[in-house]
């Protein structure tokens, strides 16, 4: 005779043995990625250590905050507040290494570059991953823009380290901090890109 009482009950172990597994996991990655040399700052792996050094030695570039990105691109803007970049922090807050700089290379924007983010008391405006996460600083993009509005004739797009108009760059940028200890945001990355391109780019799988 069927006891639902007892399957239920079952079903309820399977699920705990199955969350305990996934946390167990977790840990050992963390423990993993602790254990391991301080992961190369993202835009100066994309970009190779002289093209890096020339750029942010120069003192040309600095981090500006996704506030400002809103302003021309809106649907961006609000697309991205549903994607996990946006509260890469959280899970850094909740495990207790919201304070660590081999975390935060990759759970920030700019974390270890000049401008870029150094605490939550400090600078809270480039917390979590954000649009310059990817792209690398955003004062010359913002101000080739502002240039447009004066002289659509004299503008130029770009202005970014890291923009769409270099995608191997940028497919770096992305690989710098998806490594294969933490791969399972994507198994595509081609078609994870992709799916960047538009403005809610929650389809990706």
């Amino acid at each position: 005779m069927f006891n639902s009482k007892s399957y239920i009950f079952q079903i309820l172990i399977l699920q705990l043995f199955l969350l305990t597994s996934i946390f167990a996991d977790e840990n050992q990655r963390i423990i993993d990625e602790l254990a391991s040399p301080v992961p190369q700052i993202p835009l100066k792996s994309a970009l190779g250590d002289k093209a890096y050094n020339d750029a942010i030695g120069s003192g040309k570039y600095r981090y500006v905050g996704s506030s400002k990105c809103r302003l021309c691109h809106r649907k961006f803007f609000i697309g991205r507040k549903n994607d996990p970049h946006d509260s890469s922090m959280k899970s850094l807050v909740k495990s207790g290494y919201e304070e660590n700089s081999q975390c935060l290379t990759c759970h920030s924007t700019g974390h270890g570059v000049k401008t870029g983010y150094i605490n939550q008391a400090l600078t809270p405006r480039l917390s979590n991953v954000q649009c310059e996460g990817c792209h690398g600083p955003g004062n010359i993009h913002i101000k080739l823009a502002k240039d447009k509005i004066r002289n659509k004739s004299t503008f130029k797009k770009g202005g970014f380290l890291a923009g769409t108009d270099n995608p191997k760059i940028l497919k770096k940028m992305c690989t710098s901090c998806h490594t294969k200890r933490w791969d399972k945001s994507y198994h595509d990355l081609d078609k994870s890109y992709d799916s960047y391109k538009n403005a809610s780019p929650n389809s990706r799988k």
